[in-house]
């Protein structure tokens, strides 16, 4: 239920032709194909891929179907930008053992608040390569640029 509001809304704000990743996206497409927004989605050619990290745990005929790698038009994303928030969090697992709810919540917000701000920090360096690499791959691919085009 909440994976398809997901989808609706997905489809809602972005329109045509965009990706969604989700670990379990080839077994959901089947769930969106037979609901009441499969139609939709077809119309609007939604596509849902495996991330990355998710799509080695499946077997060879599943990546070749639903890892990003191999999809046509996903570039270089990984569909994995929350999986590196959570690991990031993995550290503080064993030190909420024996804390208060309330010392867990705070440990909790304080971990996110300087998560914010160091990937704040770093968003211009982030930018500058990134688009350092858009430049690299728009002069040696212009082929293959004009064909996704």
């Amino acid at each position: 239920k909440y994976p398809l509001a997901m989808v609706n809304r997905l489809m809602d704000v972005h329109g045509p032709n965009i990706a969604c990743g989700y670990d379990i996206g080839c077994t959901f497409s089947k769930t969106l194909s037979t609901s009441l927004l499969g139609s939709r989605a077809d119309e609007l050619s939604f596509r849902l891929v495996v991330g990355s990290f998710h799509g080695h745990g499946h077997n060879r005929a599943c990546q070749l179907d639903w890892h990003p790698h191999y999809v046509t038009g996903m570039g270089q994303a990984d569909f994995e930008g929350c999986e590196r928030i959570f690991v990031s969090s993995n550290a503080l697992a064993p030190g909420m053992r024996h804390v208060s709810t309330f010392h867990r919540h705070q440990a909790i917000e304080q971990h996110f608040a300087f998560w914010d701000e160091d990937k704040y920090t770093a968003l211009s360096r982030y930018l500058s390569n990134h688009y350092r690499e858009a430049l690299k791959i728009v002069k040696d691919y212009p082929a293959q640029l004009k064909k996704v085009q």
